[in-house]
Formats: structure tokens, C-alpha cells, sequence
């Protein structure tokens, strides 16, 4: 990939420069934005990169901006960060096609980490991306029966005391079963879980379990 740009969207303008200076001196090339407008009437989009975007905004948020790229075609990988982080906002952005959620503050080795993976899915093709998928699907299925029901409750957005009670076992178990689903995944939190789920959600494998269970 000849050229890699982050386009960074934010209304807070302390943001914008902070997070700008960290990208750039950490060799990335970044252009801002201090609103989903700016970005989409500037004639400086023209390379391929991804988008790192704050969900909380005025005018247009996050998630709508999702909807707006969707409409005008925009393909760009696109990473969510908001200081008010909880599992159903991070939920309805990977349901707009977020690849990633980062929560402000955030360390600067997650968000390289989200940045570079989005170089991957840029460079994929549909046969590196189905076996991804299979990848994961594979984990999954190593779960056992109430593992994968704790992994469908937390990806819907529930809390760890709202699961509990519709699995009707104790909190202290619950959060066991959680543990043992971040382990077998190999992931590190709720919003790795959602996007886990949207990478295997249309398999045929996956739907084949479904329908039996």
C-alpha cells in the first residue's frame, strides 16, 4: 500500500491535536477534522486509510456518520472512540460496520494495535477473509453450551448483573463463565466478543448451529 492516511473526526479540537501528534510522530501520515461535514466535503480524501472517529458529536454523530459513508459508498475501515465507553454503544458501532471501539483515554499501543488492523482488512481478499471468519468460527464452537450463552448475552449488550439474572445463576458464576469465554477466544473484552460475532454471524456454519440449538 503506496500511501496509508488516518482520517481523524472529532468535535473536541484538544482531541484532534493530541491524538494527531501521537499518529504522526509515531510515523503515520494524519489529516483532521473537526466534524463529519468537513470531512465529507473535503477534496483531501482521496487515499486509503481508515477513519478514527468520536461517536459523541453535535450535529451529526458517529453512528449516523456510519449510515452517511454507507450511502455516499465511503470503504474506509472505520474506528470509534468515545469517552463515555459501555458495551451497547460499542455494540451499535460494530453494527454499523465499525472495526474497532476504543475508549478515551486510550493507551497509544491499542489504538496503533486497531490502526494496523485495519491495514489487514484492507489487504485482504475474500478467500483470506473467509478463512478468518473460520478462525473464529472454530473458537466458537470450543465454547460449551452456557459459554456461548454468556458470548450471545454480553454481544447484545446486556450487563454482567442483567445476564446473570436471565441465566439465573450468580453473578461470581457468571463472571467465570466470561473469563473462560475470553480465554478460549483469545480476546480481552465485551467488544472484542461483538466483533468476534459479526466476523462468523454469516457463516453457513454458524447458522447451521443455530437453527439446531
Amino acid at each position: 500500500m503506496s500511501e496509508f492516511v488516518i482520517y481523524i473526526i472529532d468535535d473536541d479540537l484538544d482531541v484532534l491535536d493530541s491524538v494527531g501528534f501521537l499518529l504522526s510522530t509515531s510515523g503515520y501520515k494524519v489529516k483532521t477534522f473537526d466534524c463529519v461535514h468537513s470531512f465529507l466535503e473535503s477534496r483531501e480524501v482521496t487515499a486509503p486509510g481508515c477513519i478514527l472517529m468520536d461517536l459523541i458529536m453535535p450535529d451529526v454523530s458517529g453512528i449516523e456518520a456510519m449510515e452517511l459513508f454507507k450511502k455516499q459508498n465511503l470503504s474506509f475501515p472505520v474506528i470509534a472512540m468515545s469517552a463515555y465507553g459501555d458495551i451497547e454503544r460499542a455494540v451499535s458501532a460494530v453494527k454499523q460496520g465499525a472495526c474497532d471501539y476504543l475508549e478515551k483515554p486510550f493507551p497509544k499501543e491499542k489504538c496503533i494495535s486497531a490502526i494496523e488492523h485495519t491495514k489487514t482488512l484492507l489487504n485482504l481478499n475474500e478467500d483470506d477473509s473467509k478463512n478468518e471468519s473460520l478462525g473464529c468460527f472454530r473458537l466458537y464452537d470450543g465454547l460449551t453450551r452456557r459459554e456461548k450463552q454468556v458470548f450471545h448475552l454480553i454481544a447484545e449488550g446486556h450487563s454482567g448483573k442483567k445476564i446473570a439474572s436471565l441465566m439465573s445463576i450468580s453473578y461470581r458464576t457468571m463472571e467465570k463463565h466470561k473469563a473462560n469465554v475470553l480465554s478460549k477466544l483469545g480476546i480481552s473484552s465485551s467488544t472484542d466478543i461483538v466483533h468476534l460475532l459479526y466476523k462468523i454471524k454469516d457463516l453457513p456454519e454458524f447458522n447451521k448451529m443455530s437453527v439446531g440449538t
